[in-house]
């Protein structure tokens, strides 16, 4: 998942503006006893972007997917220590040949039966049903939707004939009873489970989703612990208890314990911070640089951190000069120093990046060579290139103090490789537009995983079938790769898959259609009061509120 994606909605004021204190439900009573303290208040963070979309079959950024993981729900999820979980599946079975699986629903789950300031939905706050799963898989895979990681479920039987409109519906997608639902797929893959916890496989009501179409992630119906109050383009997101949620605490109280939720767009940093320690925020989407050893000394026991499957690094079109010559995509990659970089301005918050899987990652080769900083290389490499004066380029990144920072080292340090980069910092969605159509020919990106596996990061952003806003923004072909990340997919033998996989990485090092630069950690700074909050190894975006409580 990118930290910010291609698909550009705007966000615009949907419903009457209200303060939060109108958003608590006045009718909900509270437990008595022992936990009746762990409910009430609004949970402020502090995020850098407004979301692209809330509609769970186009949010494919992270500023997206921390809003619509409170709103909608997958039928399984992927606890803190990365294992599939039930969620709206209580359980799951899945054949001896890897072809079908069989999911039991919860009973008296049920969508938002309102959203705003108590507006009705069209689904009126109905059960959720087994048909409901048939008809958003189809909903996802039909081409009209133009959902952009439909494709991830392109081996349940039946997607291509349906995707290509050779058939009216997914064959291998089935109600079997009430609660009941079965998918098949042509073929076994073992991620399969896991991709199914992605915010695009959340099941969404028919009736509100064929009512507002294209404008459905403006009204957002789910599931989830909240539900959709208001939103206003770079200034917040508001989300208001669902009182009729499914789930319990462990003495079978109802969740969750919050009243609301509000994300506030600030992308200066600095001013997070501030606002932080003046106690308007529960907690801050990142602690800038200049602030970390201050955040670890005042927040030792609340500045939670740990390493993410995730990189950072600048994509080049191969199809585009200089980026087409091989060489010279080598020599920027010797051009820079990754780990001067992570200890001077990431005070070590990071990995530097031999490749392109993360540590942690099935298939992580932790013997792959890498580029290491060697200036009079790149020249060399240039020269051979045909560039014996150098180069100049053109960095397009989205505005953010870090990847400006970064940007800024890596010009200087560049010119000692005949390297003259010049910086046009953008709006990040009119970059990923740009990126989209291909006029972007060296973008800064970052990926941080969807579903934990390889094919997550090799297929989905370098397999030719990807190009453009599938995520092969870079236009990389080479068929050798292409062949091993397809024939790995549909491979059995995991030892198999990690060998394909580690011999794909090791393709396109070689080629360097990316300027490798490091994996993330990721990290979430709270106020000591707050209690209940799990930091996901997927990263932060990935986390759920619904037991979240303010101690205070």
């Amino acid at each position: 998942m990118q930290e910010n994606r291609p698909f550009i909605i705007i966000l615009t004021l949907l419903l009457i503006t209200g303060t939060l204190a109108n958003c608590a439900n006045p009718n909900f009573t509270a437990p008595e006893g022992e936990q009746e303290n762990r409910y009430g208040g609004i949970y402020r963070i502090a995020i850098t972007e407004s979301p692209k979309s809330l509609d769970p079959v186009h949010a494919t950024d992270t500023s997206s997917s921390r809003v619509v993981y409170q709103l909608f729900e997958t039928l399984v999820d992927v606890d803190s220590d990365g294992d599939v979980i039930p969620n709206l599946a209580e359980s799951w079975n899945i054949s001896d040949d890897g072809l079908v699986y069989t999911f039991k629903l919860r009973e008296d789950v049920r969508f938002h039966s309102v959203i705003g300031e108590d507006i009705p939905t069209e689904n009126g706050g109905r059960e959720v049903i087994a048909g409901d799963w048939v008809w958003t898989f189809n909903h996802i895979a039909n081409p009209d939707t133009k959902s952009e990681r439909a494709y991830f479920i392109d081996m349940i039987k039946g997607y291509a004939d349906y995707h290509e409109g050779a058939a009216d519906a997914l064959e291998g997608v089935t109600a079997k009873d009430k609660y009941t639902l079965e998918i098949v797929l042509d073929y076994p893959f073992a991620p399969f489970i896991t991709m199914l916890a992605y915010n695009t496989f959340s099941v969404v009501p028919r009736e509100d989703v064929e009512k507002w179409g294209e404008d459905f992630g403006f009204h957002p119906v789910g599931t989830g612990p909240f539900r959709f109050s208001e939103s206003i383009q770079d200034d917040r997101v508001v989300l208001t208890r669902n009182d009729d949620y499914w789930r319990k605490d462990e003495q079978n109280n109802t969740l969750p314990y919050l009243d609301g939720m509000e994300f506030r767009i600030i992308n200066d940093l600095t001013m997070q911070w501030t606002e932080f320690q003046l106690g308007n925020f529960e907690s801050i989407e990142m602690v800038d640089d200049p602030y970390y050893h201050e955040a670890l000394e005042k927040y030792p026991d609340s500045f939670l951190r740990k390493p993410q499957m995730g990189t950072y690094f600048y994509g080049m079109n191969v199809t585009a000069k200089p980026f087409d010559n091989k060489k010279v995509r080598q020599a920027i990659n010797y051009a820079i120093d990754r780990q001067g970089i992570i200890d001077l301005l990431r005070n070590g918050r990071a990995t530097p990046a031999k490749g392109v899987l993360p540590p942690g990652m099935f298939g992580y080769n932790p013997d792959l060579v890498g580029y290491t900083y060697d200036p009079q290389k790149a020249k060399k490499l240039l020269a051979e290139a045909g560039y014996p004066d150098g180069i100049r380029i053109t960095l397009q990144y989205n505005t953010d103090d870090i990847h400006r920072r970064i940007a800024e080292a890596f010009q200087q340090q560049m010119k000692d490789a005949g390297i003259e980069l010049e910086l046009k910092h953008m709006d990040g969605a009119a970059l990923f537009e740009a990126m989209g159509k291909g006029e972007a020919t060296f973008f800064r990106l970052g990926w941080v995983v969807d579903y934990p596996d390889p094919d997550n990061f090799l297929y989905v952003l370098l397999n030719s079938a990807n190009f453009g806003p599938l995520g092969n923004f870079t236009l990389f072909k080479n068929d050798e790769f292409d062949q091993l990340t397809n024939e790995a997919r549909v491979e059995s033998d995991p030892e198999e898959r990690r060998r394909m996989y580690q011999e794909a990485e090791r393709i396109a090092v070689e080629e360097a259609p990316w300027l490798f630069v490091y994996h993330y950690t990721t990290e979430q700074l709270l106020q000591p009061y707050v209690r209940g909050y799990s930091l996901p190894p997927f990263g932060e975006h990935n986390a759920r509120f619904y037991s979240v409580w303010l101690d205070k």
